[in-house]
């Protein structure tokens, strides 16, 4: 836990050296989110964002690396795993609305990805398509039905 929190502290410091400011309120809501700690109606009302808002990344542009390294290709819905604002793991969505037992299908693979990749990374089902992520949706309320193209 020690090495997790010295990774955050430096995250945090290099995205402050750097006037990324949106990322550092990005990762505290995430660590407060991990630790279902709560952020008051105040705090909240002072972010000057959408609440429908969520880029866990620091681009959604993905470079070729990338792409290659996690076979990004499909267009359509990922889960990512990511760690310090960076894709640690990423998996085609397998399923579809039309899917007999759709919800729970969803349910036991969120279930199993998250434990395969860990408490450390942050969980999300994003859409991709020519290269971007144009769509991030946490993943404990991820609706892949939700996004019409």
């Amino acid at each position: 836990m020690k090495q997790l929190d010295d990774t955050f502290r430096e995250s945090l410091m290099l995205a402050l050296d750097e006037d990324r400011h949106d990322d550092l309120v990005l990762m505290i809501a995430n660590r407060l989110r991990s630790r279902q700690l709560v952020v008051s109606k105040h705090a909240r009302a002072a972010l000057p964002v959408n609440k429908d808002l969520c880029q866990p990344l620091c681009t959604n542009r993905l470079t070729q690396s990338e792409i290659q390294t996690f076979d990004i290709r499909d267009n359509g819905w990922h889960i990512i795993a990511v760690q310090s604002c960076r894709i640690a793991g990423a998996e085609l969505f397998p399923f579809t609305v039309k899917d007999p037992d759709y919800r729970e299908r969803i349910e036991d693979y969120v279930g199993s990805l998250s434990k395969y990749y860990g408490d450390e990374s942050d969980m999300f089902g994003a859409y991709h398509r020519g290269g971007m992520f144009l769509d991030f949706q946490h993943l404990h309320e991820f609706r892949p039905e939700c996004r019409h193209d």
